[in-house]
């Protein structure tokens, strides 16, 4: 599974996204793409995206019930409210970069967290058994999230959302999986070397994708450069709070090193890749809203890189009670 790209991988995302955006933004000053071929990639990267999604990787990591429960309240109760509370504060709730910050916050991540629970010497099997019920619960409460956090500042297309749900998401899903099967059946070298291709074409689907974005939109981006550090504001907030709130949660529960470490990786991931699939489709003209989850990936690589290096090296967070 380890590779050069696999080790350098979180070193080059960062920089072929920005890379994507500065291309898509100055080829975007004299031509655009269709927005088909944006559609053409969002399919492409969630097809890739759910061909590493393994079936079975999860089966021994689900007997820990303590951690996938704690995982799933944290992610899914506290994080949430966490984010509300910051988005809350620093943006109008009635923008739409409050939805943009509300849809990239409350969805943890369903892929590259189990590489960095890896590096970061976290326990993999429970991290895996978790990836299903985080994909799931974000897909179904996503709308809840949206209607309770965003009250009446945008109207939710229910109909389009379980359009996203079927067609964008559901069948991708199983789609990659049996290619993923027919594939295992050819040999193990074959299938080994599937998974690397796919991530690799995962990655350069999400590059145009980024691309294609930036370079329909450059001019109204342009026009709303007032609201960039407020973005930046909510979300470096976001993560340093989460860290020491993961700290305060793992304590009070007594988990091992191990868990600890997986439930910093897992709250500290968020699912950009697949929430801007489908907020592209839920908003197709909110760039604002795709604007922030296209931040949100830049700023949580950096973050991801740098948590993992003080879990790996340094001894856990000391707190003290009063």
């Amino acid at each position: 599974m380890t590779s050069v790209y696999a080790n350098m991988k979180p070193y080059l995302e960062p920089l072929l996204l920005a890379l994507a955006i500065l291309a898509g933004s100055l080829t975007g000053l004299f031509t655009s793409f269709e927005s088909s071929q944006v559609d053409f990639f969002i399919i492409a990267m969630l097809f890739f995206l759910f061909y590493n999604i393994s079936l079975d990787g999860f089966l021994k990591g689900i007997k820990n019930r303590k951690y996938l429960s704690i995982a799933l309240l944290t992610n899914f109760v506290a994080i949430p409210i966490l984010a509300f509370l910051l988005a809350s504060i620093f943006v109008d709730a009635s923008s739409a970069v409050f939805i943009g910050l509300i849809i990239y916050l409350v969805a943890p991540c369903t892929d590259w967290f189990l590489g960095f629970t890896k590096l970061a010497q976290g326990d993999v099997e429970i991290n895996t058994a978790l990836l299903p019920f985080n994909l799931l619960a974000q897909i179904l409460l996503l709308p809840v999230y949206l209607f309770v956090f965003t009250a009446n500042s945008v109207s939710i297309p229910i109909d389009a959302f379980f359009d996203v749900l079927i067609y964008w998401v559901l069948l991708p899903f199983v789609i990659a999986q049996v290619v993923r099967f027919v594939v295992s059946k050819i040999s193990e070298g074959v299938f080994e070397k599937s998974n690397s291709l796919a991530e690799l074409a995962m990655l350069l689907s999400l590059i145009l994708l980024v691309f294609s974005i930036f370079n329909s939109n450059i001019e109204s981006l342009i026009a709303n450069t007032s609201i960039l550090p407020n973005i930046f504001i909510v979300i470096l907030f976001f993560f340093v709070m989460t860290f020491f709130l993961v700290r305060i949660i793992s304590r009070a529960v007594a988990f091992p090193k191990k868990e600890e470490v997986s439930l910093t990786i897992t709250t500290a991931a968020r699912n950009a890749p697949l929430m801007l699939g489908i907020s592209l489709v839920l908003f197709p003209q909110q760039i604002l809203i795709h604007l922030v989850l296209v931040i949100g990936m830049l700023l949580e690589f950096p973050h991801l890189i740098t948590i993992t290096y003080v879990l790996k090296n340094k001894a856990p967070v000391k707190l003290t009670t009063a």
